[in-house]
């Protein structure tokens, strides 16, 4: 996990050792609205029967053009995923779900390291809240010794692109620890 993060802070940080270019993909003023969908993730949680996709949406709004070319943005994020674990025994089945609602705010950092037309690269950082709904189906005379999860605040860390197909649509990706790690999905520019 630390060489996971450590690779994404490279990534990062490589752009700065980069001729300074403004990206012509995301700009001051620009606004984009992307839905996905992410593959694993949520801080490492695991051991389940089985979890679904996180599917989100993310808005990203330009605020500020750095000197040394790139562009700061700030946006949100709104996601749900579910998790279930289901143990089935000869007399009994049990079965312990959480549904997860997931509330953000994102800040990014675009720059076009690749000097590619229409590709969008960008790195990141959320803090986000989850809002935990815990349901049991367990018989009477079960003793629940299982750990459940509550609401709580966590970080994520992410790095991703952007490919514009049209001036206004475009595929993205995105890597890092936290939600998902691996997220794909559309954005649409406005």
């Amino acid at each position: 996990m630390k060489q996971t993060i450590i690779f994404i802070m490279a990534f990062l940080l490589s752009g700065i050792s980069v001729n300074a270019q403004t990206t012509n993909t995301f700009a001051k003023k620009d606004n984009v609205l992307g839905i996905g969908f992410g593959i694993g993730g949520v801080y490492g949680i695991s051991g389940f029967s089985s979890q679904s996709p996180t599917f989100g949406m993310q808005y990203d709004r330009g605020i500020v053009e750095l000197g040394m070319g790139g562009v700061i943005g700030v946006g949100g994020f709104v996601g749900y995923k579910r998790f279930v674990d289901k143990i089935e025994l000869p007399a009994d089945t049990y079965k312990q779900k959480w549904d997860i609602i997931i509330i953000g705010a994102r800040g990014t950092f675009h720059y076009d390291l690749f000097k590619v037309e229409k590709l969008d690269t960008y790195g990141g950082v959320m803090i986000a809240y989850h809002i935990v709904n815990e349901k049991q189906d367990f018989p009477d005379n079960y003793i629940n010794n299982i750990a459940s999860f509550s609401n709580a605040a966590y970080a994520s860390i992410y790095a991703g692109a952007k490919y514009y197909f049209v001036p206004q649509v475009s595929a993205f990706a995105e890597f890092g620890y936290g939600v998902s790690w691996l997220t794909l999905g559309a954005a649409f520019k406005f």
